[in-house]
């Protein structure tokens, strides 16, 4: 009799310890409102499907009773889980789930809505339910989820009454479900209901004493108000002279602003003046060429692209060039590379174009001092050299391409990956390759910097992108150069919208003789 006493005295001994763990992980993880909210839900919810899987049983429906019983156990494991991990969310999403999704399986399985008393509102209790442990986007999700159940079991409700169980079929039976189902479900709503006007209660009572404390610091500031009063007359004296010291200072300091403004736009005004200086005068491209346009649009008033040509007797070389930056910076760059060019061209008269390419790169890394300062500026650039005796064109790019078109197909040349300067320590410089292919009058010729294509803009706000400018290119082929450079704004300025320009663009088309 005592060993047996001891035994049953050493088992309950074992079951109040692993009932005081539950409790303690209960405490310690219910500190929290949503985490409380959580667990009582998903409480009832278990208590509901125990309930159900009782009746089910009761009435002999042993098949659908599985679901129930299975959410019950599922139920115990993942609170259980949800006390003791670390990853709260995935439980308490599974749950969720579950209590949404299993009040409808169970519908479905017992014949539709018709023969089970519409056990699927146990779904809405959890969706209202998630109210008190969700926040933002989240609902949003789980009432679609319910919603999407609720689709589809409207849709099959009327094909699956011929699963319904015999029991089901006497109307007390079904009467008797549905006058448990509502009373359970009506005492969970009040219940959730009277909890959520408790909580509007508790608030209320906090902004009440919160109000109280209001008051007596209102009254404290009450009693200082004559010192204050006494304070502000002092105040607003010394505040009109601060404010007559600063509108003196503001008004010097925009005059300042303005000189200085007015200097920079000088400044850059001349700038630009010395650029084109270097440049070749835009009017006689049309000179030198059978027909072309010249698409040029700085981002600021001085720009980093510029356009270059130059002809002697029988020998043409138009180039266009896109240096590193924009604005004054790249301004300094595109200075430096014009003269670059007319020295290497004008002045030493070489005309292949893989050699001037290789002559520029080392003018730029020597000017620059790129081997001792690190220096890494440089420019991108498609050039052409045109024979028009034998009738031939001769290409080198620094990167960029050239695009022609002969009977409607149009062909790309690309250049070479390394561009004009930028040193890079663990880097040789590479020489540059020539491509040479005879033309007619009627190809059609196109050289561009990077900045048309770069161009944000569209409903989605995208770049441009290569591929939509050559097909730009290849559309409007056809129409003479001056049209064509109509096309080109119109279409850039279409695209851009309300967009900034994000830098300059410079886009070359021309035909030879």
């Amino acid at each position: 009799m005592s060993l047996k006493l001891n035994i049953y005295f050493s088992k309950y001994s074992v079951f109040n310890s692993f009932i005081n763990k539950i409790k303690k992980l209960v405490l310690n993880q219910t500190k929290k409102e949503a985490d409380r909210n959580f667990f009582l839900f998903a409480c009832l919810m278990t208590a509901g499907g125990f309930t159900w899987g009782i009746l089910s049983v009761y009435f002999n429906l042993t098949k659908p009773g599985l679901i129930p019983i299975g959410y019950v156990i599922f139920s115990i494991f993942n609170i259980y889980g949800w006390l003791t991990s670390k990853r709260k969310n995935i439980h308490k999403a599974l749950q969720t789930f579950l209590s949404i999704l299993l009040p409808f399986i169970f519908q479905l399985m017992l014949g539709g809505a018709r023969s089970t008393g519409v056990v699927m509102i146990w779904s809405l209790f959890a969706l209202t339910a998630t109210l008190a442990f969700y926040k933002g986007k989240a609902l949003l999700y789980w009432l679609f989820i319910f919603v999407a159940f609720l689709g589809i079991v409207i849709m099959v409700d009327h094909e699956i009454e011929y699963v319904t169980p015999n029991q089901l079929k006497d109307h007390h039976i079904f009467n008797l479900l549905l006058m448990i189902n509502f009373s359970m479900i009506s005492s969970m709503l009040f219940f959730l209901s009277k909890f959520f006007v408790d909580q509007q209660l508790k608030t209320m009572d906090e902004l009440v004493e919160s109000n109280a404390q209001l008051v007596a610091a209102e009254e404290e500031v009450r009693q200082n108000s004559e010192e204050i009063f006494v304070m502000n007359d002092t105040l607003k004296d010394t505040n009109k002279k601060l404010e007559d010291a600063y509108f003196e200072l503001e008004r010097n300091k925009n005059d300042q602003i303005e000189l200085i403004n007015q200097s920079l736009i000088e400044s850059i005004d001349y700038a630009k003046q010395i650029q084109s200086c270097f440049l070749p005068q835009l009017q006689r491209f049309n000179e030198i060429v059978h027909d072309g346009f010249i698409f040029f649009k700085p981002l600021d008033a001085v720009s980093g692209d510029f356009y270059w040509f130059y002809q002697k007797e029988n020998i043409i070389v138009i180039a266009a060039v896109d240096c590193t930056g924009h604005g004054v910076p790249g301004a300094f760059m595109s200075l430096l590379g014009a003269e670059s060019l007319n020295n290497i061209i004008i002045a030493r008269e070489i005309y292949s174009p893989d050699l001037i390419l290789n002559e520029l790169d080392v003018l730029i890394r020597k000017k620059l001092k790129q081997e001792t300062t690190n220096n890494k500026d440089g420019m991108d650039l498609a050039l052409t050299v045109f024979d028009t005796n034998a009738k031939t064109v001769s290409f080198a790019g620094a990167k960029n391409p050239l695009v022609y078109i002969e009977e409607k197909e149009l062909h790309v040349i690309k250049g070479d990956r390394q561009p004009i300067g930028m040193f890079h320590p663990d880097q040789e410089p590479k020489k540059f390759n020539k491509h040479i292919f005879e033309y007619t009058s009627k190809t059609c010729f196109y050289l561009y910097s990077d900045g048309f294509q770069d161009q944000f803009g569209g409903e989605k706000g995208k770049k441009f992108m290569p591929r939509r400018l050559k097909e730009t290119l290849l559309k409007h082929h056809t129409l003479s150069m001056k049209v064509q450079n109509n096309m080109i704004g119109n279409t850039f300025s279409t695209w851009k919208k309300d967009e900034p320009q994000t830098d300059d663009v410079l886009v070359i088309g021309f035909k030879i003789k």
